[in-house]
């Protein structure tokens, strides 16, 4: 009996250091579980030549669909007189974006790569309203020879507006073009005008190239072309910084804001995030459309194909003005806008040029602005700027990028076709810029990433689960025994008591008996 209680004893005692040891395994791997994971994917992630990171990172794998609305006036006459636009959405117009970057040089000692960012753009007519449709657009390059002549001293103006005018009636131009979509869009077209009138000025003042080759199209020359050259962290030394931009076309800082803060270029390029991202971060993306860094912030939890992930959503407060958000003093640069909320006037980065930008159909923008124009409808659920991120690894799984063109439009008195009209905030086109990864994709992400971490992480929960069990079946063993050793020995003593010698008078009294 000794020996097999003895034998139990040490069967407990191997089962719960077992359990222990399982336990702490398991605690101790699962605490340092995100380190292991954040080293093999910085070992992955970063920008290496041969690496197969490295290669999605210069061609784009996930298919970028491309959008453009643009708005018709139809009633520009009345505009001219001094009316209320009204505008309607003309499209989409779509295309097929591929991207790729095109490595320039790297900087072993900052653990940097410098890259040229192209973007080409395939038409995709089954997608597509008419191409051929023609429609009724703010003549922007009248706008920029008016901002030209707005500048001139007062007396060059005043022989340079009668030429403008003759130049306008020879050329059936007015304030507003009546121009197919196609040529609104990358092909562009021919204004003869400005030839002619740099012609017949030329006499009284120097005229600068206003349009590359006389030719305007809101998308003219960006087929084929990038946003300018990038410089960024690899992530080498530091996944923190991956993708984190250093320089763009050369400059640490841009020169168009009112200072130091908002001539930052906080963030990435928007196609990927420093991991690991969580829903308590602010995520930066430098814009150059908008010639400044954009938030992002956390909205809610989805899934794209199946893979979790976070929603982040450009905050209210981006554009608002700076009464609600005073960081955005900086980016004052109009007092008529100053005040009003939603809309960011980009002409200090458009060579002067009175564009703005805004969400689309003027989301978000402050109710003066949307109040002087009719024809739109704003739709958090259609205009609202997203991207889903997988926050292991930072990558973006899916997004959907929008923002709108404006002009802003005020009279120039000393121009019959511009002295009556209205200040108002007209709007050009809107874009949407949307990609979401391929259900094939997905399954390789899901497989190289998502698996073994779901694995890992169930395996060493179960050690910790069965660790609890053999220690807490230990210690009902060990209860079991200790009661039953205790039972055996109340038997042990009972059986003594029982076997005690009779008194001497109970042993004469059985004899006589």
């Amino acid at each position: 009996m000794a020996i097999t209680v003895s034998k139990a004893k040490i069967g407990v005692i191997i089962l719960g250091l077992l359990g222990f040891l399982l336990l702490v395994i398991g605690i101790v791997s699962l605490s340092i579980l995100p380190t292991i994971f954040r080293a093999k994917i910085q070992e992955n992630l970063v920008l290496e030549e041969g690496k197969e990171a490295y290669e999605k990172w210069k061609k784009t794998p996930i298919p970028v669909t491309f959008k453009v609305f643009i708005f018709n006036v139809t009633n520009h006459k009345e505009v001219m007189e001094g009316k209320m636009p009204n505008v309607e959405e003309i499209g989409p117009y779509t295309f097929k974006q591929l991207r790729s970057k095109n490595v320039l040089s790297w900087n072993e000692g900052d653990k940097t790569v410098t890259y040229d960012d192209i973007k080409q753009y395939h038409f995709v007519p089954e997608l597509s309203a008419n191409i051929s449709n023609r429609i009724y657009s703010l003549n922007l390059p009248l706008q920029g020879i008016l901002m030209f002549i707005k500048k001139l001293p007062d007396f060059s103006r005043s022989l340079v507006v009668p030429l403008l005018e003759g130049v306008l009636k020879n050329y059936n131009e007015s304030l507003f073009s009546y121009r197919t979509a196609r040529e609104l869009l990358f092909d562009g077209y021919k204004v003869d005008l400005i030839q002619d009138l740099i012609d017949l000025a030329s006499a009284f003042v120097t005229v600068p190239e206003i349009l590359p080759n006389n030719t305007f199209g809101f998308l003219y020359g960006k087929n084929n072309s990038g946003d300018g050259i990038f410089e960024v962290f690899t992530g080498e030394d530091d996944i923190g910084k991956y993708s984190q931009i250093v320089k763009w076309n050369n400059m640490s800082r841009i020169p168009f804001w009112n200072n130091q803060y908002c001539n930052m270029m906080n963030g990435t390029d928007g196609s990927q995030f420093p991991p690991p991202v969580s829903k308590r971060d602010i995520l930066y993306v430098y814009t150059p459309e908008l010639c400044r860094s954009v938030s992002l912030e956390f909205l809610k939890d989805v899934r794209v194909q199946g893979i979790p992930a976070l929603r982040f959503v450009t905050p209210d407060r981006l554009f608002a003005s700076p009464t609600v958000n005073p960081d955005n003093m900086c980016y004052c640069t109009d007092e008529k806008f100053c005040g009003l909320s939603g809309i960011l006037d980009v002409s200090p980065c458009r060579k002067g040029m009175k564009l703005a930008v805004t969400g689309p159909h003027f989301f978000q923008a402050h109710e003066f602005i949307k109040e002087r124009i009719t024809g739109l409808n704003a739709s958090r659920e259609l205009h609202e700027t997203y991207v889903d991120i997988e926050p292991n690894t930072g990558l973006v799984l899916r997004a959907s990028r929008k923002l709108q063109m404006n002009f802003i439009l005020d009279k120039f008195d000393e121009m019959e076709e511009t002295k009556d009209v209205v200040m108002s905030v007209i709007p050009l086109i809107w874009v949407i810029e949307e990609a979401e990864i391929s259900e094939e994709v997905a399954t390789l992400f899901t497989s190289k990433v998502r698996t073994p971490i779901t694995i890992t992480k169930s395996v060493l929960t179960a050690c910790i689960v069965l660790g609890i069990l053999w220690i807490v079946t230990a210690g009902f063993v060990t209860v079991y025994i200790l009661m039953k050793e205790q039972k055996a020995a109340k038997a042990v003593v009972k059986s003594r008591y029982k076997a005690v010698p009779q008194k001497p008078e109970d042993i004469i009294k059985s004899e006589k008996a």
